[in-house]
C-alpha cells in the first residue's frame, strides 16, 4: 500500500494494457482507500482507451519509480464521477510484483547542454527534436517543447532515434516511449524513453557518456565541499 501512495504522490505515469490488445495507454492514481481497499485512476491517454475500460475490459498496469518497475493486473474497473470529473474505479491489487534494475546508473544533463535527440516514428512520419534531461545504459529521459502528450504514445517505438553526444558525434538507436508527461508550468513535454537492443557499437559510445557525465557530477560534488 506504501508503494501505491509514493505512485499517487509522485504523479508517477501508468502504463495500461488491456489483455488482447497491443496498443498502450497511460494513466495516474488520482485517489487511494487504504481503509476501503479502493484505488481510482484517471481518464487514459489516448481517449480510445476509456472505451475498453468503460467496457470493464481486464488490463495490467506497469510504472517506474526512481528504477523500480512495478506491475498488476486489473481484472477491470468501473467508470464514476470522481471530484466532478471522470475516472475509474479499478480496486487495490491482491498482488503486486516490482523489480528493480541494478547497475544502470542514471546520470542527469545539464539543461544549458542542450544535447539534441532527434526521433523519427517509420510509419507515422512524425519528427521530433527534443533534449537529454538524464541518460543511462538502458535509456533516457528527454524533454520537448509545448504540450506534445498527444503525440508520444507510450509503447510507440522510434527509429531512428539518433542522439547527438558531444564525444561521439551521431549516434543511431531505436527508443520506445515509456511514460509521458505534460509539465504545465514550463510548457515542456518529458517523455521516458527506452533504447531497444542498441548496436555494440552505440551502446559504447552511450556508456562512455554515461561515466564521463558520472565523473563531472562526482567532481562538482567535491567542490561544493569547500
Amino acid at each position: 500500500m506504501a508503494l501505491l501512495k509514493t505512485l499517487m504522490q509522485h504523479r508517477d505515469p501508468l502504463t495500461v494494457t488491456f489483455t488482447d490488445r497491443s496498443q498502450k495507454f497511460q494513466s495516474f492514481i488520482v485517489k487511494l482507500d487504504t481503509d476501503q481497499g479502493e484505488l481510482w485512476i484517471d481518464e487514459l491517454i489516448p481517449r480510445e482507451g476509456d472505451k475498453y475500460a468503460s467496457q470493464g475490459e481486464p488490463f495490467r498496469i506497469d510504472v517506474w519509480h526512481e528504477g523500480i518497475h512495478m506491475r498488476w493486473d486489473c481484472p477491470g474497473a468501473t467508470q464514476v464521477e470522481l471530484d466532478d470529473a471522470p475516472a475509474y474505479s479499478a480496486g487495490v491489487p491482491d498482488e503486486l510484483f516490482y523489480h528493480q534494475k541494478r547497475g544502470a546508473f542514471r546520470a542527469s544533463v545539464r539543461r544549458t547542454a542542450d544535447i539534441a535527440v532527434e526521433l523519427a516514428h517509420p510509419e507515422r512520419k512524425r519528427r521530433f527534436t527534443a533534449y537529454l534531461m538524464d541518460l543511462s545504459a538502458t535509456g533516457c529521459k528527454i524533454r520537448l517543447e509545448g504540450d506534445m502528450s498527444r503525440s508520444l504514445s507510450p509503447g510507440e517505438l522510434y527509429t531512428p532515434a539518433t542522439l547527438h553526444l558531444p564525444d561521439a558525434g551521431r549516434v543511431e538507436v531505436s527508443m520506445e516511449v515509456r511514460h509521458v508527461e505534460y509539465r504545465e508550468e514550463a510548457n515542456e513535454t518529458h517523455a521516458g524513453m527506452m533504447f531497444k537492443q542498441p548496436t555494440p557499437l552505440a551502446q559504447r559510445s552511450i556508456d562512455r557518456f554515461v561515466n564521463f557525465l558520472q565523473r563531472e557530477a562526482r567532481r562538482l560534488e567535491k567542490e561544493d565541499l569547500f
